[in-house]
């Protein structure tokens, strides 16, 4: 990973960064390589520079409501992507985590999915009376609060990646109404943290009017706020909600906008022989590399801070994360939480009893070596960051 943040601008969190063609035949490990869909990663592809912010843009302060303006720190998990069971909840109440951060995803690595509308709304009411019916009063009985995260859209992905509703407005005015049909059965709901739009929106050129990344979600922002004018409202940076998207991100003129970022990067190291992928065996902290807390504060996670300082925005981690096998995984993620914690953001670790190589309750050397692990370092590591030790 490049030290410099022009540079930062071509890499993508959740393992998504520019690609050579020599990437995949590299005997030298290089900052990035292709990676095959698994649970909780997408394909590298290459990305353009950011776009210009949108105008007007506002550059005033971010306004909160007393009550979420004063929200203690709240840290917690990724759903599954299954139907969550009682057991589940008991787990994490026991952890401490007071956050989850519930994924409403299927066909995450499919292309051209999604796209029978009938069927996407049949499918995420189903989705939605499970949250209604039995995650919501579970995490409300127990102290916890709930993201509702839209982990898939309408119109899926096209074949290069993209969504779909970027470059077709049937689509993109899809998913705004869906935003005020959740928005419109949620509205003022005990429990809920916070609707999450749009999980990690990425075009690299030209999308169609008013349908880039900030545009569809200012407008989804808008659907909402006619149903609920209260219920705080999750907004991602460009680039897969990557730390290098809020260059160039203009808050929003709403009340109660949260804002959201994902952090896996250096990709090479998080995403390390997932599937075959980047063969090669990278630690964390490496000083040769500067890869190290004083890099991921001062220079990854900088634009983030700098939003947080110079408009007063509140920031929540919505993912992050390092395969159980990259050596000084539990550096990785400890190292992480502290900047979290110290800056107080709210965050949720990627995963919970979602693909193995994410879990603290898995250990494994590669793709077929997984086993249960009651205790191990990085799940002392997440464990100690709920706390906030």
């Amino acid at each position: 990973m490049k030290r410099g943040i022009s540079v930062l601008l071509l890499s993508v969190s959740v393992c998504c960064a520019a690609i050579g063609e020599q990437a995949a035949t590299a005997v030298a490990p290089p900052d990035v390589a292709p990676a095959p869909p698994v649970p909780g990663s997408a394909p590298d592809i290459p990305v353009a520079p950011p776009l210009t912010p949108p105008a007007p843009a506002f550059a005033g302060p971010c306004a909160y409501t007393p009550d979420v303006a004063a929200r203690p720190a709240m840290r917690g998990f990724m759903s599954p992507a299954r139907d969550m069971r009682e057991d589940d909840f008991d787990t994490l109440q026991s952890w401490g985590a007071t956050l989850l951060r519930f994924q409403m995803v299927r066909n995450w690595h499919a292309t051209g999915a999604n796209r029978d509308l009938e069927e996407f709304d049949r499918w995420l009411d189903g989705r939605l009376d499970h949250f209604d019916s039995f995650v919501l009063p579970q995490a409300v009985k127990r102290g916890m609060k709930v993201v509702l995260d839209l982990h898939v859209t309408p119109g899926g992905r096209n074949a290069n990646w993209e969504m779909a509703l970027f470059h077709d407005a049937r689509f993109a005015d899809h998913f705004v109404e869906t935003w005020r049909h959740i928005a419109k059965r949620f509205a003022g709901r005990e429990g809920i943290y916070a609707f999450d739009l749009i999980n990690e929106p990425c075009h690299r050129g030209e999308a169609l009017p008013d349908c880039d990344y900030w545009n569809l979600q200012r407008r989804a922002a808008e659907a909402v706020r006619a149903e609920d004018p209260h219920t705080p409202i999750l907004v991602e940076s460009q680039f897969w909600c990557s730390p290098e998207g809020f260059l160039t991100l203009v808050p929003f003129a709403h009340t109660n906008v949260i804002y959201e970022v994902h952090v896996y990067s250096p990709g090479s190291f998080t995403h390390q022989r997932i599937q075959g992928s980047r063969p090669w065996t990278l630690a964390w902290p490496d000083e040769e590399r500067g890869w190290n807390r004083d890099w991921l504060a001062e220079t990854l996670l900088k634009p983030v801070r700098d939003l947080q300082l110079r408009n007063g925005a509140r920031i929540f981690v919505g993912e992050f994360s390092a395969v159980c096998w990259a050596p000084g995984a539990e550096n990785y993620i400890a190292d992480c939480i502290a900047i979290f914690n110290d800056y107080g953001w709210d965050w949720t670790f990627h995963a919970f009893r979602e693909w193995a190589g994410w879990s603290i309750e898995r250990e494994g050397e590669d793709n077929a070596s997984f086993r249960p692990s009651d205790d191990n370092p990085r799940k002392r590591a997440v464990l100690a960051g709920l706390k906030g030790l």
